[in-house]
């Protein structure tokens, strides 16, 4: 477990150690972001090995059905289920794609071949199997046995039942795989988050609507229940929760309002909830619908788990947020029970960021025994004359001290750093205080302003083709973080405030 400053070569250094002694093991590298894995095929091809590898993102994101983008991930999961079983069945609407391999396995999987041989980011070989009518997620699954390098993000290593799916295909256990974790600094939090789950006001209005449509014998017990959650909670919390406030709740109290209404618990209201969308997605598949799932099978999913997670280790949360909107969350205070099985189990690892520091604190976010593990941490190898780091002590983005003098004097010191700067700049903070900032900033320089569709390579193009640019964008996200602007087309970086998140009941009581 290392912290090494950034551009200390931490990406090659990682291979250069795993790949020598990989023999018949095999590598997976993980990352946060979409940015890191284009760093780790560049090496990937630069080095003189027998190395063959394929990348993955997300299945939606792989999937050569462009038009099926709008759904839900859920939605998603449970359509390209229906298309595969149509096509096994010759029923439309069906998957060509899919369809295609098991019409050509062997041209199929000698494409994947290729596009592992080649080393390939995963939009590369979306773009190389569609276009020859194949689905290359499931093409490039089928060689896992005969690939050695996988990359991709964190869900691939640390959720359990992605992982066991391409371990399965690669025919190895744990014990057979060496692991470099990238930007370790996120995997605590990421665990916590995938262990936690979220339901949202408009989640439960949809539920009832879909208890207009489909009837069934347990309609109005259901209708009673998502009453209980709109009326009794998120109406409630509308009522008495401030913009931007966030509370625990008690379980027995919250349990005890669905025994009052429907002489049910919490527990027995999820089963109802989910027995019922159980319905309801059968009636969808049964008549064609291209949206399968089920509101009323979220919410049951979501109150099971809910109601299930007691332990001192869930905290139970509603929340509304900046732009109004009421959530009900079980949020978890402790990833170690899903990130500690896979670091002790793997064959090795190499946990590195830039920011791992203290490797301690971190160490024991992850593991429950401090035993086997070595830290590190790294000088920066760069001479000091080369960094030039100012900081102004007379602003704060603290959200208390934000008035219009605050937002005028950092307007003021980006303006001033801009006109005493040659070359593109980034001004880096959070999301709400970057629109705040942009529309009070006056420079003669071109704007690339960070959205959620803002592509990396656009964004590099542009700093590319103009030295005049000044790009804002939000600290932690993707253009700030683990991103590689290559012959020093960022000249300068601005960050207002850091980028802690603000003190709530979760966070004080964790």
């Amino acid at each position: 477990m290392g912290s090494a400053p950034c551009g200390i070569g931490k990406s090659l250094a990682s291979l250069l150690a795993v790949l020598p002694q990989l023999e018949e093991n095999r590598l997976m590298i993980c990352f946060r972001t979409r940015s890191q894995l284009h760093i780790y095929l560049k090496e990937l091809r630069t080095l003189s090995r027998d190395i063959n590898s394929v990348s993955f993102f997300s299945k939606q994101d792989m999937c050569p059905l462009k038009s099926k983008g709008d759904l839900s991930y859920v939605g998603f999961f449970e359509e390209c289920k229906r298309l595969k079983d149509n096509g096994e069945s010759s029923i439309k609407p069906f998957c060509k794609f899919y369809m295609n391999i098991s019409r050509g396995k062997k041209e199929a999987e000698e494409l994947a071949l290729d596009c592992a041989q080649r080393i390939l980011a995963s939009e590369e070989s979306v773009e190389f199997m569609s276009g020859r009518g194949f689905c290359a997620r499931k093409a490039l699954k089928r060689i896992l046995p005969k690939v050695n390098v996988f990359l991709g993000t964190y869900h691939y290593v640390f959720d359990p039942r992605i992982r066991e799916s391409i371990l399965k295909s690669f025919g190895v256990g744990l014990s057979k795989v060496f692991l470099i974790v990238d930007e370790a600094h996120n995997v605590p939090t990421f665990a916590r988050e995938l262990l936690s789950d979220q339901l949202t006001e408009s989640t439960v209005e949809g539920a009832l609507r879909e208890t207009g449509i489909f009837e069934h014998e347990s309609v109005g017990s259901i209708r009673e229940c998502l009453n209980v959650l709109l009326e009794e909670v998120f109406q409630h919390a509308r009522q008495t929760l401030r913009i931007e406030d966030l509370r625990q709740l008690n379980l027995q109290e919250l349990s005890d309002l669905f025994l009052a209404h429907n002489d049910v618990s919490g527990l027995e209201a999820a089963a109802t909830l989910q027995e019922y969308g159980e319905f309801v997605k059968e009636k969808r598949l049964e008549s064609g619908s291209e949206r399968i799932s089920s509101y009323n099978y979220r919410i049951g999913m979501f109150m099971e788990r809910f109601f299930k997670n007691v332990e001192p280790k869930y905290m139970h949360l509603i929340e509304r947020d900046q732009k109004n909107r009421v959530a009900l969350e079980v949020r978890s205070f402790d990833g170690r029970e899903i990130v500690d099985p896979v670091l002790r189990e793997a064959r090795g690892t190499i946990l590195m960021s830039g920011f791992l520091s203290p490797p301690t604190v971190y160490r024991d976010l992850m593991l429950y025994e401090p035993s086997n593990v070595c830290l590190t941490e790294f000088d920066p190898s760069f001479p000091p004359e080369n960094r030039v780091i100012l900081a102004a002590e007379d602003v704060s983005s603290e959200f208390k001290r934000r008035t219009d003098l605050m937002l005028e004097k950092s307007k003021s010191y980006v303006e001033a750093i801009s006109n005493a700067s040659q070359g593109n700049m980034a001004v880096f903070t959070s999301y709400g205080l970057m629109h705040k900032v942009v529309s009070l900033t006056k420079t003669d320089r071109k704007i690339i302003m960070e959205e959620s569709n803002t592509k990396r390579k656009d964004v590099i193009e542009k700093l590319t083709s103009s030295s005049n640019y000044v790009l804002y964008g939000v600290m932690g996200a993707k253009l700030s973080e683990v991103m590689d602007y290559p012959e020093n087309i960022l000249k300068c970086v601005v960050t207002i405030g850091l980028p802690y998140a603000t003190w709530d009941a979760y966070r004080n009581h964790s």
